[in-house]
């Protein structure tokens, strides 16, 4: 009895441990050696591989490197937002249909899963041109007076960053949905309660998993996001992403660049934390009250 309860004690260990493996392999220890070289100067004066906090103080002395992450963090609050709004919707009346609807909604939602990112893009790229099908049809509708210059523009970008993002946020989101009680929603409505206080007293604090866990996922890929931006905006686009991919690949200071992704590692993940911590401590104080 006593070595078959610690094979399976054991026996998922062992199943987790390739996972680990990998893991440990193609990121932990490149991660830990990109730290290690943001703390060495590319030309260090006291010999090579010093010690040198030189790339942090030009990172955090610089306002244009605070702009970059600024303007980081800002596309990546726009698209979070952006994608829970629009996966929300479609999320719930993908629970809520059925036949070839729910099918269909389905379809819409893995397509730009299966379609290649990089074709995804250019095909927003065309479509965003100005001469490109979206502004001719909004100039033959009288909408529009010549071509309008938005495809290098901030939102454009969010909305190709939404339609990257929004099919992780409906199947999380979906997931989370269906395990809220139908009969919450009917006593909800029993009690008189309207449609948008029954969204925000009882279908809230009760997806709020699936919320955090949409946000999380679509922040951190949004905010990490290179080929969108550099495809949509160019090479001169002021985010983190692409100053790290010039310093790494142009100008071959992997010092630099491992200094610029260390920093928005540490913003993404205390970002992450506190917005943990802040939805667990509004469902704890009832913030979020059933009716």
């Amino acid at each position: 009895m006593d070595g078959t309860s610690g094979l399976r004690r054991v026996a998922p260990l062992l199943f987790i441990a390739p996972v680990i493996v990998l893991m440990a392999a193609f990121f932990a220890l490149p991660v830990a050696d990109l730290l290690s070289m943001s703390f060495q100067a590319k030309h260090p004066e006291a010999g090579a591989g010093g010690f040198s906090l030189v790339n942090y103080a030009k990172i955090l002395g610089d306002l244009w490197y605070w702009q970059m992450l600024g303007n980081s963090l800002a596309l990546g609050f726009c698209a979070t937002l952006t994608s829970l709004a629009i996966g929300y919707a479609v999320a719930w009346r993908l629970t809520h249909c059925g036949g070839w609807e729910r099918t269909l909604i389905a379809l819409a939602c893995l397509l730009p899963i299966f379609v290649n990112v990089i074709v995804g893009i250019l095909g927003w790229y065309i479509l965003m041109l100005p001469f490109g099908v979206i502004q001719q049809a909004l100039d033959a509708l009288g909408l529009i007076h010549g071509p309008l210059r938005w495809l290098r523009s901030f939102w454009a970008l969010v909305g190709v960053l939404t339609y990257e993002h929004v099919p992780f946020a409906v199947l999380i989101l979906a997931a989370s949905l269906q395990n809220v009680p139908a009969d919450k929603i009917a006593a909800a409505r029993i009690l008189g309660a309207s449609g948008p206080r029954i969204l925000w007293t009882v279908l809230l604090p009760l997806s709020m998993p699936g919320i955090v866990a949409s946000s999380i996922l679509v922040f951190s890929l949004s905010v990490s996001s290179y080929l969108v931006p550099i495809l949509i905006t160019g090479p001169r686009g002021q985010f983190i992403p692409i100053s790290i991919y010039s310093y790494a690949a142009e100008l071959l200071d992997w010092n630099m660049a491992g200094a610029l992704a260390f920093i928005l590692l540490v913003v993404v993940v205390v970002l992450t934390y506190l917005f943990i911590a802040l939805s667990n401590r509004l469902t704890r104080r009832g913030e979020w009250s059933m009716v």
